[in-house]
């Protein structure tokens, strides 16, 4: 759903995929090295099967730890808005 959504917003609602696959050759038989690199590291990592949103055992631990911590009161969570402007200010003062 997702690549969906930003294909719409990129303007693609009218192209097919035949028509895209052509713009996409187009692109690859134009483009510089760094293009060309961008295209295979994007597509390796649309296809590879490895990578899924699922999380493995030691990173559920460690969400379980946090939360333990965070229910248990050891850690200290900040309300949105204080987190927000933390951030803001911390930002105006490197310029």
């Amino acid at each position: 759903m997702y690549y969906e959504q930003k294909l719409l917003l990129l303007g693609f609602t009218s192209m097919t995929t035949s028509a895209i696959k052509e713009k996409l050759q187009s692109y690859i038989d134009q483009g510089d090295d760094k293009l060309l690199k961008m295209l295979f590291a994007l597509a390796k990592e649309y296809m590879d099967e490895d990578n899924d949103d699922e999380l493995n055992d030691e990173e559920l631990a460690i969400l379980d730890k946090r939360r333990e911590n965070r229910l248990s009161g050891k850690s200290k969570t900040h309300p949105w808005p204080e987190v927000k402007n933390r951030i803001l200010n911390k930002n105006r003062l490197k310029k």
